[in-house]
């Protein structure tokens, strides 16, 4: 499912960039090679991050 319509990214590049070790939104625009636009997709990247972080996916997340 897409996530970010301005930059096209989808849940799968978030979650990989997850997996990758970034650990905030920023580092996930970042390892796609974005930058955010209208920000409306910071939410659900924030849902994967934690959800990633919940299944002990990422270490070291702050929640």
């Amino acid at each position: 499912m897409y996530i970010c319509l301005c930059n096209g990214f989808t849940d799968r590049d978030v979650k990989s960039a997850v997996a990758s070790g970034a650990q905030r939104i920023a580092n996930v625009y970042e390892t796609l090679g974005a930058a955010p636009q209208c920000a409306k997709c910071s939410v659900h990247i924030r849902d994967i991050i934690r959800e990633s972080a919940g299944n002990g996916l990422t270490a070291g997340i702050r929640r």
